[in-house]
């Protein structure tokens, strides 16, 4: 009965409007028989929430991205982990990892991270390989800016020093590379294990707390190397996993402590870790005479070979005589590996091996391949799956998803500082991924929506023409714009 129900409290009213099909409606209905005091206090509330967005909107954000490498998404399941688990569950978490690029190595995944983009479009087709154009061997510890010579390409650092925000990146891999004349205000890289984590951690908190810096990306070579050398289900995984699930408590308590936890905070992984099932060898030794081959030897998880000119057939038809291995010219590689291109830097053939096994090249001399576990293979393998989580003032509390791309932490990252991506990285994207951020976060980053609700809410207030009133919040009711709640105004997100 609709006049038993204005004798209820106005806060209880607003409570069932919001839980009815037809809100707008029955809005309007109360409000139309004599309820002005209900349309006022909606207005109020509107009013009242806008403010509180456009400030919380005008506010900087800071944002913390913690790579560990190797970190394979089931260790999460299969060890007692506490604080990472209790991180993940108070913020947001992929219950299903986060699916690296290809090939599941680590100087390709965290370029991909840091650029929202595939190996064939930044060019980092594997940890070590040979520019042909450049005539330059490149890796991890290369330091010549010439290997980032095409201008598409834009770690989020340098996007956000191009658009005045300060970075810092520690020990992320490029991170002292120069982009089209742009390096972040602080950068430092040594691939090396022997700086702990937690006095990265210091240096990332001591950053945010005494400079203007927004972001502060950090790399950790753990549990990877544990990995390699043991194999994912060994006790020694365990061990440095729970020293990491100590440092992560410390990084927390030092958050809440000198930043007043007013932090956005990003922890993940590359790629994940699987045990060496088989060797394939011999290979060049039996099947391919050096003497055909031009350049990229790559060994390992995949094998990739550019044949000298008019031998690519002959090279071809040998190849496929491995067992255990599928062989691929370019222009077949299936399209979701991303991994025909650029020409320069990968061969005609490329070799996968059919069960995660290493290819041996050559120059190994050992009859016994000495590495417990592995990573490089199809980056839909569970066990190449990484870790994804996050947690702070732009992310929900206790939300899941199923799984997202590692492109997509570009575009994350980008939402938070808001920037503006470079329209070049179209990999990745946060259409699918609205849920995991505060509402009116999300909404902050709509200025026509904005623009709308501004204008609307001037109609409210200037207005005498109550029949107006009543439209305008019947149109942004329907359109999904406003929910009127009992405490607040709430922003859906928007897809």
């Amino acid at each position: 009965n609709m006049f038993e129900l204005l004798d209820l409290p106005d806060e209880m009213i607003l409570t069932i409007i919001n839980k009815t099909q037809y809100r707008a409606e029955l809005l309007c209905s109360i409000i139309g028989i004599g309820n002005n005091h209900l349309e006022q206090l909606s207005l109020d509330k509107l009013l009242f929430i806008y403010t509180d967005a456009t400030k919380q909107s005008s506010k900087k954000q800071r944002l913390l991205i913690i790579s560990l490498d190797g970190f394979r998404h089931d260790y999460l399941r299969e060890h007692y982990l506490p604080t990472l688990n209790r991180f993940r569950n108070e913020g947001v978490r992929a219950t299903h990892g986060m699916q690296p690029t290809y090939p599941t190595l680590t100087y390709p995944n965290h370029i991909s991270i840091a650029t929202g983009m595939y190996p064939e479009e930044h060019g980092i087709v594997h940890n070590s390989f040979y520019d042909r154009l450049l005539k330059l061997t490149i890796g991890m510890n290369n330091r010549d800016d010439g290997q980032w010579s095409d201008p598409k390409v834009e770690p989020i650092w340098i996007t956000a020093t191009k658009q005045k925000i300060k970075s810092a990146v520690l020990f992320w891999p490029a991170c002292h590379n120069e982009f089209d004349g742009v390096r972040p205000l602080i950068y430092s890289w040594l691939y090396t294990d022997d700086i702990p984590f937690r006095e990265k951690i210091d240096n990332a908190i001591n950053y945010f707390r005494e400079l203007p810096i927004q972001l502060v990306m950090l790399y950790h070579f753990e549990p990877d190397k544990q990995g390699h050398t043991y194999g994912p289900d060994s006790p020694k995984i365990y061990d440095t996993l729970l020293r990491l699930d100590f440092d992560i408590e410390y990084l927390l308590n030092k958050t809440k402590k000198e930043l007043n936890d007013d932090l956005n905070i990003i922890i993940l992984s590359d790629h994940g870790m699987g045990n060496v099932t088989g060797v394939i060898r011999p290979f060049f030794e039996k099947y391919l005479s050096p003497t055909a081959v031009e350049t990229n030897l790559l060994s390992g998880a995949l094998f990739n070979v550019m044949p000298k000119h008019g031998l690519t057939k002959k090279v071809y038809n040998k190849l496929i005589n491995i067992p255990n291995v599928t062989v691929y010219r370019r222009n077949e590689i299936p399209e979701r590996f991303h991994y025909s291109k650029p020409k320069h830097r990968l061969g005609e053939i490329t070799v996968f091996p059919n069960f995660e096994g290493q290819i041996l090249s050559r120059t190994t001399k050992k009859q016994i391949y000495n590495k417990k576990g592995n990573h490089g293979w199809d980056n839909t393998l569970a066990t190449m799956q990484a870790i994804f989580m996050a947690r702070g003032p732009s992310f929900n509390k206790n939300v899941s998803i199923h799984s997202l791309n590692n492109v997509d932490i570009y575009h994350i990252a980008c939402h938070i500082l808001k920037l503006n991506p470079n329209p070049h990285a179209t990999a990745g994207s946060i259409v699918d991924l609205t849920s995991i951020f505060r509402t009116i976060e999300t909404m902050t980053t709509s200025s026509s929506t904005f623009t709308s609700i501004s204008s609307t809410i001037t109609t409210f207030t200037t207005t005498m023409n109550n029949a107006n009133c009543l439209y305008s919040i019947y149109v942004l009711i329907e359109k999904n714009i406003i929910i009127i709640s009992s405490y607040r105004v709430l922003y859906p997100t928007v897809r």
